[in-house]
């Protein structure tokens, strides 16, 4: 068994001295880069690198007078999703230009992200009974507070779905699609909410669940309704550990 356990420990050592190597390469050419899209872009492949030898220069690129590459750092500490990655985003969060400041709000976001949890998409909720926009507004705050009390990640809106895919694979993830919709019951008065459920991002149909309740004012069912279909689909689906 010895020779084995050497063996795996000089195959990780000499990737960590090419990860090493590649991390210094980079910061060179960093430093050297009097064009901004070059910057922007070397600051990319470090984040990619996964090395937390990249984050402080990385990090010390948030200070950079174009906001090309203020942004592109801001999303290379999101990928290296560390302790000191996610320090230098929050110490940076006086940041005035609003490009950088969404770039770097996302990237919080992403390092926030533990791993082998559970990551939606959620789409807004389909008006298709015509209530009130307030009610409409409850039932998406009653799903979304149900859905973090599951303890799921949600995505960002209109998220780039080659991102979401590098982010769910090196999370290892559970993504799913949510798409909740307001429907009229079987009879008057009575409300349905459905809940359409995909893989995410392949967007793969998973199923469908809605509840039904007729009688009391809108906002109780809603309340009530939008609970117990996330409840039904997150059993079925096993999303509760």
């Amino acid at each position: 068994m010895r020779p084995v356990v050497l063996l795996l420990f000089l195959v990780s050592t000499s990737a960590f001295a090419e990860e090493d190597a590649r991390v210094t390469f980079l910061v060179k050419q960093l430093a050297a880069a009097k064009d901004a899209r070059l910057r922007a872009q070397t600051v990319l492949l470090l984040g990619q690198t996964g090395s937390e030898s990249a984050v402080a220069p990385v990090c010390s690129v948030l200070r950079d007078p174009e906001a090309l590459v203020r942004s592109a750092a801001a999303s290379a500490l999101g990928e290296l999703r560390s302790g000191a990655a996610i320090t230098c985003l929050k110490s940076a969060m006086g940041e005035t230009d609003p490009g950088v400041r969404a770039a770097m709000t996302k990237a919080l976001a992403q390092g926030a992200i533990t791993a082998g949890g559970l990551y939606l998409q959620v789409e807004p909720i389909q008006n298709k009974v015509d209530v009130p926009q307030e009610i409409l507004a409850l039932a998406d705050q009653v799903m979304r507070e149900k859905l973090s009390a599951l303890g799921a990640n949600i995505a960002p809106r209109n998220e780039d779905k080659k991102s979401a895919a590098s982010l769910i694979r090196a999370k290892k993830l559970k993504g799913f699609q949510l798409r909740m919709q307001l429907l009229p019951g079987s009879s008057d008065k009575s409300l349905k909410v459905e809940m359409l459920i995909m893989s995410y991002p392949e967007q793969a149909l998973k199923g469908s669940w809605s509840v039904i309740a007729v009688g009391g004012k809108q906002e109780k069912l809603i309340k009530a309704m939008v609970p117990r279909v996330v409840d039904d689909a997150a059993k079925e689906l096993e999303w509760k550990n």
